[in-house]
């Protein structure tokens, strides 16, 4: 079993295993489901490292994201490809 781990999705809480997950994924994490056919997603994640220093990654169809305790994610749907 893996470790679950608490990430930001939205500005929601959520408990998750730790483990790489896919685009499509965190896009069901953030709305329930995944449509491509509907909308583009854009996503950002945030994460601070050990000096509170924060950094951000956008990632796009395809990507993996990795996931760590108190992740910062912002998953935007949108009607442009």
């Amino acid at each position: 079993m893996q470790k679950v781990i608490t990430v930001i999705v939205n500005a929601e809480p959520k408990q998750v295993e730790k483990r790489d997950y896919s685009f499509q994924e965190l896009v069901i994490l953030a709305y329930g489901s995944f449509d491509d056919s509907q909308k583009s997603y854009t996503m950002v994640s945030t994460l601070k490292n050990d000096k509170g220093e924060k950094h951000s990654r956008e990632y796009s169809f395809g990507d993996v994201i990795k996931m760590k305790e108190g992740m910062r994610i912002n998953v935007d749907s949108t009607n442009r490809s």
